[in-house]
């Protein structure tokens, strides 16, 4: 009888090994890789804007002030207001800062200029005071206001003055004469002489007259006050004081120059100038004459001239004859020899 073999019964380590089966490579990379796209598309659908927003272009928002006028409403962009300011505030930043940097160090002081300075004195109009004795302050013509002074032109204020025989009638007068280097010729008498007459004529005025001296050479001299403007003065005491101080100052050097010490004195609007002189060179030129003759109607003024000389009489030619005629005035001619030795003058 033949026997049946039976297959032996498999190891149990051996279904196991059967059940599990090795999981290739390739797979796990392809789930990887599935799993990263899944992840990422996920995060681009979460960050995507909503359906129909659309991506929006950046706009400028702006505020509009409204101006309610009677015909229509004005709408004004307060940007463009802003930026208005902004840029006059760096307009005057930047010139605060231009000024700040021109400007010196706070310790530093700038070097005085003397000679501007004595241009600015002799091109200014406004007056300056002064002692009317010390130094020898001059100025041009154009330093003096051409207004009326105060006090008025009443005839209660009127009086008649003369200077060698020239009489002048009104209450404003201006004496102009000669200090020159030829004032001091024959011993200095011309110089003696002008300045008697003139201390003798301002002894006449009173309180209700105004005055002022001006000697000259290449430039006029004003007389001067400290603590008054250099222009016309009232004749009281004390005034009159100083005066006499400051003609009796008074020494003769230098050229001659006429035409800057007449304008000086027709911009202080007097009624009558003295003018006194010993030259007849240099001569006003015809259209120096005219000019003053201009000046004077102006100002309403009246020139009287009185020349000195070593001659018997005076020459048809002089100058002072045309000057004097052209202004309603009078012309004198004196021979100085015929002065004598004039007294000295007494200050009081």
């Amino acid at each position: 009888m033949a026997v049946l073999d039976h297959p032996a019964s498999p190891d149990p380590t051996d279904t196991l090994e059967m059940e599990l089966p090795e999981r290739p490579l390739p797979a796990l990379m392809f789930s990887l890789v599935f799993h990263v796209l899944l992840l990422t598309t996920l995060g681009f659908l979460l960050s995507s804007p909503p359906s129909g927003s659309g991506s929006e272009v950046d706009r400028t928002v702006g505020i509009a002030m409204v101006h309610r006028m009677p015909e229509r409403d004005l709408y004004v962009d307060s940007a463009e207001t802003s930026q208005g300011d902004v840029s006059s505030e760096n307009a005057v930043s930047s010139t605060a800062d231009s000024v700040s940097a021109a400007a010196p160090p706070a310790g530093l002081s700038p070097p005085i200029d003397l000679d501007g300075i004595l241009s600015e004195l002799q091109r200014s109009p406004s007056p300056l005071s002064g002692t009317g004795i010390a130094g020898e302050t001059t100025l041009d013509a154009d330093a003096f206001d051409s207004k009326q002074p105060p006090g008025g032109n009443g005839d209660s204020n009127r009086t008649t003055t003369s200077v060698f025989g020239v009489s002048g009638s009104g209450s404003r007068f201006v004496y102009v004469f000669d200090r020159s280097d030829s004032m001091n010729g024959n011993g200095g008498l011309p110089l003696r002489a002008a300045k008697r007459e003139l201390v003798n004529s301002l002894r006449t005025l009173t309180e209700r007259q105004q005055f002022q001296i001006i000697f000259y050479n290449q430039q006029p001299k004003p007389f001067q006050t400290e603590g008054m403007t250099t222009g016309l003065m009232f004749a009281e005491e004390a005034t009159l004081r100083r005066a006499i101080h400051f003609v009796e100052s008074i020494t003769a050097y230098g050229a001659t120059e006429h035409e800057s010490a007449l304008r000086m004195a027709l911009r202080m609007g007097p009624d009558v100038i003295f003018f006194l002189t010993d030259a007849r060179i240099p001569r006003l030129s015809g259209s120096q004459l005219n000019e003053i003759r201009r000046q004077a109607e102006r100002a309403g003024t009246t020139i009287h001239a009185i020349e000195f000389g070593s001659e018997p009489s005076a020459t048809n030619d002089s100058f002072l004859q045309q000057l004097a005629a052209q202004n309603n005035g009078q012309y004198h001619y004196v021979d100085l020899r015929s002065l004598g030795n004039p007294q000295p003058i007494t200050v009081p």
